[in-house]
C-alpha cells in the first residue's frame, strides 16, 4: 500500500489478507488519484484489466516492441487491458477523484498476490539504483549532470502532483477503440426488467484481449435480484471486485459442498474456482461487481433459467428421471426455465 497526501494512493491485497490470490497466481490493486495526481511511468510484469470505477484520467501507454507512446483519455466504465510488456503512466486532469481497479494474473517469481514491476523514475525508480558513473556514460552526461539527475530522483515519489499550468500530453482517441471497451455504455449481453444487466468484453469485441489472455464482465443487480447459478466451463477462474452496494455470494463445489457463503460489500473481492457454480444475490439498494476471467473468450455453463441453460437443453425424459420428478412437474419446471435468464428479478419467496 502507498499513500501520498493530497495526491492519491495505491492499494493492494496482501497474501495474508487474501491467500487465494497467491495460490491461484492472481492479483488485485486499486489506484486512486486526486485532481492533478500523477502516477510515474511503471513497467508491470503482470497481465491485467483495469476498470474505471470513478472519474477520468489521461493514460500513456508504451510498448517495448515499437517504443511508441499512445495517449488516451479514460472515463468511468472503461475497461483497459494491459499486457506485461506495457509501460504506463496515469494523470488525473479532472476536478474529481479518479479510481481504477486492476484484476488479473501475476508472475510468480515476484511477490505473490501483488502486482510487481519497476518504476522508471522517483526514489524507487531504476535510475536511482544505478551508479552516477553508469548513468553518465549511458546518457552521455557529465558527472555533475548525472549527479543532479540522481539527486532529483531521490526527492520524488511514485505518486506526485503536477503543477497547474503544466502542459501534459494531449490524448488522441483515434486509437482508443483498439485499446479500450466501455462496459457501462455497451449493449448488455443480458438485460432483465427489475433484475439487472450483464455486460462483457472478450477477444471477440476487443481483439487485444487475445494477447492478454483475459476477459471481463460487469454485473449490475437491482435490489434483491439474483445472478446465477453459473460456472466457468473451461479451465478459467474468476476474480471479482464489488464496485457498488452489497450482497451475498454462495459457491458450491464438488459433492454439493458449500465452499463459500458470505456477505460482500463495496471494495471487497471474491474468487470463483474453475467448474464451481456460484450465485450472487443483491442486498437492498442493489449491487454492482466487475470480474476478470482468466480466458479471453469466456465459456460459462448456466444452471439458471434462459435459452442457454443446461436444464433447458436436457431432454424432458432425462430431466424427469434425473430429478425424480413427475411428468407434470417436469413440464412446469421446463416452462419456468424457458422464461428465465441468468439474472432473476427479486422473488417474494
Amino acid at each position: 500500500m502507498m499513500e501520498v497526501e493530497g495526491v492519491g494512493g495505491y492499494y493492494g491485497w496482501s497474501n495474508s489478507q487474501f491467500p487465494l490470490l497467491s495460490q491461484k497466481k492472481l492479483s488485485a490493486g486499486l489506484l486512486l488519484l486526486h485532481p492533478h495526481g500523477f502516477s510515474q511511468p511503471y513497467y508491470s510484469v503482470s497481465s491485467k484489466i483495469g476498470y474505471v470505477c470513478e472519474g477520468e484520467c489521461i493514460v500513456g501507454l508504451i510498448s517495448p516492441e515499437n517504443s511508441k507512446e499512445e495517449v488516451i483519455k479514460l472515463q468511468k466504465g472503461d475497461a483497459l487491458p494491459l499486457t506485461f510488456k506495457t509501460v504506463s503512466w496515469w494523470y488525473n486532469d479532472g476536478d474529481s477523484e479518479f479510481k481504477i481497479i486492476f484484476l488479473g494474473e501475476y508472475d510468480d517469481e515476484y511477490t505473490p498476490g501483488e502486482y510487481c514491476g519497476f518504476c522508471l523514475a522517483g526514489f524507487i525508480g531504476t535510475l536511482y539504483g544505478f551508479s552516477n558513473e553508469f548513468i553518465a556514460k549511458s546518457f552521455h552526461m557529465t558527472k555533475t549532470e548525472s549527479e543532479k539527475l540522481i539527486k532529483d530522483q531521490s526527492r520524488t515519489n511514485l505518486l506526485i502532483k503536477i503543477n497547474e499550468g503544466t502542459k501534459m500530453p494531449h490524448p488522441c482517441n483515434k486509437v482508443k477503440h483498439k485499446l479500450v471497451f466501455n462496459l457501462d455504455s455497451a449493449k448488455p449481453c443480458v438485460e432483465v426488467k427489475n433484475g439487472g444487466v450483464l455486460s462483457a468484453v472478450t477477444c471477440r469485441n476487443l481483439p487485444l484481449l487475445g494477447d492478454v489472455g483475459l476477459s471481463a464482465n460487469r454485473v449490475v443487480l437491482e435490489s434483491g435480484a439474483l445472478f446465477g447459478p453459473i460456472f466457468t466451463a473451461d479451465l478459467s477462474v474468476q476474480l471479482s471486485y464489488v464496485t457498488k452496494g452489497s450482497g451475498r455470494v454462495q459457491i458450491v463445489g464438488p459433492l454439493r459442498k458449500v465452499v463459500l457463503d458470505t456477505k460482500v460489500e463495496e471494495g471487497g473481492l471474491f474468487f470463483v474456482p474453475k467448474f464451481f457454480p456460484f450465485v450472487v444475490e443483491a442486498d437492498e439498494g442493489g449491487m454492482e461487481f466487475f470480474s476478470v476471467i482468466t480466458s479471453s473468450k469466456q465459456v460459462y455453463g448456466e444452471l439458471s433459467g434462459g435459452k442457454k441453460s443446461i436444464w433447458e437443453a436436457i431432454s424432458p425424459s432425462v430431466l424427469e428421471a434425473s430429478l425424480n420428478m413427475t411428468p407434470d412437474l417436469t413440464d412446469y419446471f421446463k416452462s419456468k426455465i424457458a422464461k428465465g435468464a441468468v439474472i432473476a428479478p427479486p422473488s417474494t419467496i
